[in-house]
């Protein structure tokens, strides 16, 4: 999901942080010494391995007739952050995938196969969106499927200048992914809120809530029919970060509504797709080079 104009300049978080701390330890009510507050979340460079699950059903109504198909994808992730604040790049790296139902075209094995290995990069901004991103290109349909629903907007969209506790802040994105089988462009709104520090991935972490409401539109050729697709939807998704900077998990729901419109034949079929996805860390490594 290509995502444009999110830089925005960084935050001296650790001189800051000093400050607030040196002044906390001078001020006294009562003789009780007031904590000084935990400090900005921000990315850091790491090395970290998860584990997702993407699941879904799709129904389509033609002729008072209703049809239900269900889509999966299991999958094992190395996520690679290199470089100092304001200059991070990141590798997403497919080590595997175990399960795979509902993705058409050609033999599964060899798509399967195909996908050990796949290898994107991409800028990481200060806000967590992915710039210039690229990769697997040779890696087959498979691949771009889950580049398409999971990697190219993989870490959580926080404020440029590090997220805390009882934070609010909206992100509108515009990107393209591919729907129903058909490359659309999808208008995005997010609305996330940082609510508590809680335990996720036996790590302290900060707890994200995210509610997003998009749109979308496209068109093609499918089985020689001119085909478009326009619908929206709606995302929740409860994410998790780590105060040493890294992304630990989500778990999000999914409810969109659509027309697929057969252009030559003047039919329209109304479309429903419920989807949900995990996240998970397997273990990590703060591999970091100052």
């Amino acid at each position: 999901m290509r995502q444009s104009g999110l830089l925005r300049p960084s935050l001296a978080i650790w001189n800051t942080t000093a400050l607030v701390a040196l002044l906390a330890g001078c001020a006294k009510t009562g003789g009780t010494e007031e904590p000084a507050p935990s400090p900005l979340v921000a990315y850091q460079p790491h090395e970290a391995f998860y584990v997702g699950v993407t699941h879904g059903q799709v129904e389509q109504t033609f002729n008072n007739q209703v049809a239900e198909s269900e889509f999966s994808l299991a999958y094992y992730l190395t996520v690679m952050v290199t470089g100092e604040q304001g200059e991070l790049r990141v590798t997403l790296t497919i080590d595997s995938i175990a399960a795979v139902t509902g993705f058409p075209g050609g033999s599964l094995d060899a798509r399967i196969d195909s996908s050990f290995g796949a290898e994107f990069t991409a800028g990481l901004a200060e806000n967590g969106a992915l710039q210039d991103f690229s990769g697997g290109e040779s890696s087959g349909s498979l691949v771009q499927e889950l580049a398409d629903r999971v990697l190219e907007q993989f870490f959580p969209l926080i404020p440029a200048t590090g997220v805390g506790p009882g934070m609010e802040w909206t992100d509108t994105l515009t990107s393209e992914a591919t729907v129903g089988g058909v490359k659309n462009t999808v208008q995005t709104v997010n609305h996330s809120s940082s609510i508590e520090w809680t335990t996720y991935g036996g790590e302290r972490a900060l707890h994200i809530e995210a509610v997003s409401d998009y749109t979308f539109s496209g068109s093609g050729v499918q089985a020689g029919q001119d085909f478009s697709l326009d619908g929206q939807g709606r995302r929740h998704s409860h994410q998790y970060l780590s105060e040493r900077g890294i992304y630990l998990g989500l778990v999000s729901a999914d409810t969109a509504h659509a027309e697929a419109q057969l252009t030559n034949a003047g039919i329209t079929i109304p479309v429903q797709q419920i989807r949900a996805d995990t996240l998970s860390i397997t273990k990590d490594t703060l591999a970091i080079a100052r």
